[in-house]
């Protein structure tokens, strides 16, 4: 789910919450997907916290920094969040380059724990 933060913020970018009424998406109409991104992003914090004792059992440091990087993330989404909530009305473009931030951050995180996965020996799916 990390990987593909680019698609969630295209998918945001392409809803009412940006485009207004020029939108011709049907889903997420009634909730921003920032918010869908968040729980999603939640949900991976809990899924990370049942097997980080494994990777701190091979370098404590990049357990930390796997952590941190998926709080990270959720926080800037959070920030984003709370500003449309707030009633700020972001571009498409501006929508493309806060996606962009996001995937970057993703990217990040996903290298780390691959890298992880790999020392580990857990094959993970693509």
């Amino acid at each position: 789910m990390v990987p593909t933060m680019s698609e969630y913020f295209a998918s945001w970018r392409d809803s009412r919450f940006v485009l207004g009424e020029a939108s011709t998406q049907r889903d997420f109409n009634v909730i921003s997907r920032l918010a869908d991104i968040q729980d999603i992003l939640s949900g991976l914090e809990v899924v990370y916290a049942q097997i980080r004792s494994r990777i701190e059992t091979v370098d404590p440091d990049q357990a930390a920094q796997i952590a941190n990087g998926l709080r990270n993330l959720k926080a800037f989404v959070a920030d984003i969040y709370a500003q449309e909530r707030s009633g700020r009305r972001f571009t498409p473009e501006e929508a493309d380059t806060l996606g962009a931030e996001a995937q970057n951050l993703a990217t990040a995180i996903t290298g780390q724990i691959s890298q992880m996965a790999g020392v580990l020996g857990i094959n993970l799916a693509e």
